[in-house]
């Protein structure tokens, strides 16, 4: 990261809460560094979403060059953009905005980064599988998206509150038959459809402080030889990846997302495509 912060360094933040456990703003200093480009990326929490006008408003003002978005605020923060690009406006949720000729432009690189992931580490491929999401925010819509669009050959998707069923909604008019919608009160459902699923997802956020030790799914309800997905990445193994490991699956956490979508922030906020190598790197140190 620069040693110091001058009047030319292009500045990026991260804004979400709780940022304790993120470490994707120390990892990109380090490829900014390493890459000799003056630019600075640091969290700020904003514990109410309230907060953000006020805040984004201020970035306009500033020598940003965008801001990355986290949980809960991937769906909440598009109001108080100019526009958005295809992807983000499809799946209805942001997580990276670029500083563009005065204006913020909108960009989603969650669902290309966990999905690179998934194929370069375990060599999963969503062509003709079933596929399980515990989850139904920002982050699910982006990855769901994605594999939707890789010729799934079912996804369903639980959560709370008709989240679910919005969601597969909103998949299904783009892919229509694809997707199901359960309430987490469906306890018959859940355990039939996650059995029988080939890869299986926590993108809820249980299991990342401060809800530590907690999973959506029952360790029963897992099968041998399923891949099991947590975009949680700190930390490095939650109890729902623990209990996939007992249960004989496949596991895999967001450490991975982190590199690829990080990787495709880097090369929308400076124009400069990074080696993979330098992410891997970065992440090793910090960790």
């Amino acid at each position: 990261m620069p040693r110091h912060i001058t009047v030319d360094t292009k500045l990026v933040a991260l804004l979400g809460y709780p940022l304790k456990q993120s470490v994707s703003y120390l990892i990109q200093n380090q490829v900014y560094e390493e890459l000799g480009l003056d630019y600075y990326y640091f969290p700020v929490e904003l514990p109410r979403k309230e907060q953000l006008e006020c805040v984004i408003h201020g970035f306009r003002q500033m020598n940003f060059a965008g801001f990355a978005v986290t949980k809960p605020y991937k769906e909440c923060v598009l109001p108080f953009l100019d526009r958005l690009d295809d992807t983000a406006k499809k799946v209805g949720a942001c997580n990276t905005v670029v500083m563009r000729d005065g204006q913020l432009v909108g960009y989603n690189t969650d669902g290309v980064g966990s999905v690179r992931s998934l194929e370069v580490e375990r060599g999963f491929c969503a062509r003709g599988k079933r596929i399980f999401s515990y989850g139904a925010g920002g982050a699910a819509r982006a990855v769901l998206f994605q594999l939707a669009s890789q010729e799934a050959k079912q996804i369903t998707i639980a959560a709370l509150d008709g989240m679910a069923q919005r969601l597969a909604e909103d998949l299904n008019r783009c892919y229509p038959g694809l997707c199901q919608g359960v309430d987490m009160s469906q306890r018959d459902i859940l355990v039939q459809e996650t059995a029988k699923a080939d890869l299986v997802l926590n993108l809820t956020g249980l299991g990342m402080a401060p809800h530590l030790n907690e999973t959506p799914a029952d360790s029963t309800w897992l099968r041998p030889g399923q891949l099991c997905y947590d975009a949680i990445y700190n930390p490095e193994k939650t109890r729902f990846l623990e209990d996939a490991e007992a249960a004989g699956c496949q596991t895999l956490n967001g450490l991975g997302m982190v590199i690829y979508q990080g990787l495709a922030q880097i090369e929308l906020w400076t124009g400069v495509r990074a080696d993979p190598e330098i992410m891997y790197h970065a992440l090793h140190t910090t960790l």
